[in-house]
């Protein structure tokens, strides 16, 4: 895909998520009205990563990641054997979704104008996307560096790891960025709005599988922490430190 076609669906998504966010808040007023008096009172609940993070939800997720690891050649088996042409054209631009270097700045551009617009819940959501992606992608690139996993292109199977070597592209495998780009970036909408953003981290996980660059507990790792960080932020979005007696308020 050209640069042209690429500037282009980066301004795509910038768009995406903001005039699907703003049709979910027309559809939602009367909620809106409820999360705003809410947000007037709710206050910091200390056990909120054990909520997110609960062992219930490790588990489910453990399960998912450790059969994503037995699937791994039988699922790159089925993309690389089921391709066609409208799979082909749906990856291409599904994977652009996953890009930092475009959904970062569209994430950005879209705080600043709901800033501009006066849009307290968009600035919010956009913001706790910024925050799940800023402090995922340090957890994402320190384990790519030290599993040194290569890449299904490489043919070098998927059980091929060369600890503390993951500096070149081929050895960046696990986990994706891309998924959790996508998954970091998509969650707060998606919690906040409608559960249709969650398609978009999908197509892009199934993107990335799909065009052979990273196997199935690539993505499922990836998207977790994505998925994970983006929850987290987007559930701590209100809370507050009271002080009682003088009126002071924190937040944070």
């Amino acid at each position: 895909m050209n640069l042209l076609k690429k500037k282009t669906w980066s301004l795509f998504g910038l768009f995406f998520i903001f005039f699907l966010s703003q049709s979910q808040a027309q559809l939602k007023v009367e909620n809106y009205s409820e999360f705003s008096s809410e947000k007037k009172t709710q206050c910091l609940n200390p056990g909120l990563g054990k909520e997110v993070f609960s062992k219930k939800n490790l588990l489910v997720f453990g399960g998912l990641l450790g059969s994503a690891f037995l699937l791994d050649e039988w699922v790159k088996d089925g993309m690389t054997h089921n391709q066609n042409s409208i799979l082909d054209g749906f990856t291409d631009i599904s994977n652009e979704f996953g890009e930092k270097k475009y959904m970062a700045p569209a994430t950005l551009a879209t705080w600043v104008i709901a800033t501009a617009i006066d849009d307290e819940r968009l600035a919010t959501t956009a913001m706790n996307s910024a925050k799940a992606l800023i402090c995922g992608a340090v957890l994402t690139e320190s384990t790519k560096f030290i599993a040194g996993r290569s890449r299904p292109d490489m043919n070098r199977g998927s059980l091929h790891f060369a600890a503390f070597n993951g500096n070149r592209n081929g050895t960046k495998s696990f986990p994706s960025g891309h998924a959790f780009v996508a998954w970091s970036v998509f969650t707060p909408f998606a919690q906040e709005y409608s559960k249709w953003f969650y398609v978009v981290p999908a197509g892009v996980s199934l993107a990335r599988m799909y065009r052979n660059r990273h196997w199935f507990s690539d993505v499922v790792l990836g998207g977790g922490i994505g998925y994970f960080a983006g929850l987290y932020f987007h559930k701590r979005k209100n809370q507050k430190v009271l002080f009682n007696g003088n009126g002071i308020v924190i937040k944070f």
